[in-house]
């Protein structure tokens, strides 16, 4: 913990206060970005602005995510209003997304200062892992999932007799297809991450997990069937499948951390406040100066 004056109730929440005010002004700027900004900032598009006759920045996010359709189907607005809709929501989506880096660092900002040296240490690990986690499973489904559970879809179209020229999808289930499966497997995605932290805190053990394997898998596909839109086998299982090899890898990731405590890795007693080695006799810790006692 660093060597500041201990704050007040009040110096905390106007500090969290300001922290929230920077989020807001970020996340507005943001939307404004997203809704306003011309994809392509040139004259000509200076004019098109002015014309009213313009590609906002929304607009290349909704375009790609259509585009993965690979033309298999067709997308119809669906309602007078469905399309004005998807254009703020979309944004919103966007913006939030653009937001989260500021969200993250003003909230560790915020704690830092009750944190010690051994928590920084095992946050940032943390932090790095569950995003680079979320990313992974974002992406595996933005360029894998999705486009295969369309194709499959339309295949029993085609089978109960739709033909091809026939496939419509409105526009407000596709995109919800789309982004909320996208989301929802980048968030299943850092479960491994979140499994290793609580068994570094101690929380839960590996031989928990190991011991009711079965269960646990059981209880996350039918977590996946219930989040997925279209709740169908062939999508289920292509979330499933990646989710319990990063579980196992997980898991013996956790069992070297629980392997060290066994084996004394750590031998030199610990301080409980900053991790830092106990000299042998001593009562104090040689980093901050604390007593054990």
């Amino acid at each position: 913990m660093r060597d500041q004056k201990e704050m007040t109730l009040y110096e905390h929440l106007m500090e969290l206060r300001d922290r929230l005010k920077v989020v807001a002004i970020f996340y507005i700027a943001s939307l404004l970005f997203w809704l306003v900004f011309p994809k392509n900032l040139s004259l000509g598009e200076i004019g098109a602005i002015i014309s009213g006759e313009y590609v906002p920045m929304i607009t290349l996010v909704l375009e790609h995510a259509a585009s993965m359709s690979q033309g298999a189907v067709k997308i119809i607005p669906g309602t007078l209003t469905s399309p004005l809709e998807i254009y703020f929501i979309a944004a919103a989506l966007m913006a939030l997304i653009t937001t989260i880096p500021v969200i993250g660092y003003e909230f560790y900002m915020y704690v830092d200062p009750a944190l010690y040296p051994h928590e920084r240490r095992l946050i940032w690990g943390f932090m790095g892992a569950f995003i680079s986690l979320y990313a992974v499973g974002s992406i595996f489904s933005y360029f894998f999932v999705v486009p295969l559970v369309i194709r499959f879809m339309v295949i029993f179209a085609r089978i109960i007799g739709i033909p091809p020229e026939q496939t419509f999808v409105t526009a407000g289930d596709y995109y919800m297809l789309v982004f909320s499966t996208v989301a929802l497997m980048g968030l299943l995605f850092t479960f491994p991450a979140i499994f290793v932290l609580l068994v570094r805190f101690g929380l839960i053990s590996t031989s928990l997990f190991t011991k009711n394997r079965l269960y646990a898998y059981g209880l996350l596909y039918i977590l996946i069937a219930f989040i997925t839109p279209d709740g169908w086998l062939v999508g289920n299982t292509m979330l499933f499948l990646p989710l319990v090899v990063l579980m196992e890898v997980a898991v013996l990731v956790a069992k070297r951390f629980e392997k060290a405590r066994e084996v004394g890795a750590y031998s030199a007693p610990r301080c409980k406040f900053c991790g830092g080695e106990i000299p042998e006799g001593s009562v104090f810790c040689s980093k901050c100066g604390r007593s054990q006692e």
